[in-house]
């Protein structure tokens, strides 16, 4: 019981903390010398350097608290791809910088729309960071990790913008994530108005007037006029290829996956437009 109160008085004391941020700074403050050892041999020195001289960014900001930078790269154009640009986080040990995400892909963090968030969230004496709208890393000891499902769910919604439809990710995570079966309470955000000319997959739902619409390589959104809410994140890496209203009285959209060879594409989601329950039959997919 105490520790549950203590946890609570912890929790209220993070939110009323602000959201840092990393800040860019001059390239020169990277060594040239790191940066040719991630370039390894797959282009010369100099175009290595030209590369990172002409589109290459850096950021810094101190994420342990210690008075100290740590700075965040982007080395340039072999760090392109078609999920984003890459981005890695070095910090100065005993005068040699060490990346603090290694992960699968050597380390790093690839997205499309990054975010430079330093949370007031800590784990071991270091900040957890947000690095994209939904994708959030804690510190293990040792390493940046990425977030578990039920680190979302302690993160308190005043770190987000509640009015801006791209924070939508954030806030469901915090709700939902990892859950099958959801009990689902629409929160609305304000859209711009081309938001629905962004769809691939689109169900006009005339009973309740409005729209509903799943974005490639995107999420899938209710669409209501000038508001929308966030009703499941990416069901696959292209979205969803498929949606249709159905079920008994047709009360269900019904949200489908990606075609796989020659079967048709999987049922991931059923979300009842009566009752609000939404029903994860698959699990989505990974960033």
């Amino acid at each position: 019981m105490i520790g549950l109160l203590l946890s609570l008085l912890l929790f209220a004391a993070q939110a009323n903390l602000p959201v840092k941020h990393f800040h860019k700074v001059a390239k020169a403050l990277f060594p040239r010398t790191v940066l040719e050892d991630l370039c390894g041999d797959s282009e010369s020195e100099n175009d290595c350097f030209a590369s990172f001289q002409k589109i290459g960014e850096v950021w810094a900001g101190d994420v342990n608290d210690d008075g100290v930078d740590e700075l965040l790269v982007f080395p340039g154009r072999d760090w392109v791809g078609s999920g984003g640009e890459w981005y890695i986080l070095y910090q100065q040990q005993g005068g040699k910088w060490r990346p603090l995400y290694p992960n699968q892909d050597g380390f790093g963090w690839q997205v499309m729309d990054p975010r430079f968030d330093i949370l007031p969230v800590s784990h071991d004496g270091y900040h957890d960071l947000r690095v994209a709208t939904d994708w959030c890393l804690k510190w293990n000891g040792k390493n940046y990790v990425d977030y578990e499902d039920s680190d979302y769910h302690q993160l308190s919604p005043e770190f987000f913008n509640r009015s801006a439809w791209w924070e939508a990710g954030i806030f469901w995570d915090i709700h939902y994530a990892g859950l099958k079966n959801i009990r689902f309470e629409p929160q609305f955000f304000p859209v711009p108005s081309d938001f629905s000319t962004k769809g691939r997959v689109k169900v006009e739902d005339h009973e309740q007037g409005v729209v509903w619409m799943a974005l490639f390589k995107g999420d899938v959104w209710r669409v209501d006029g000038s508001r929308a809410f966030l009703l499941l994140p990416r069901p696959g890496y292209l979205g969803s290829e498929q949606m249709e209203l159905g079920g008994d009285w047709r009360d269900w959209l019904v949200v489908h996956g990606e075609t796989v060879g020659s079967a048709p594409p999987p049922v991931v989601a059923r979300y009842n437009r009566r009752t609000h329950n939404l029903r994860i039959v698959e699990q989505t997919s990974e960033r």
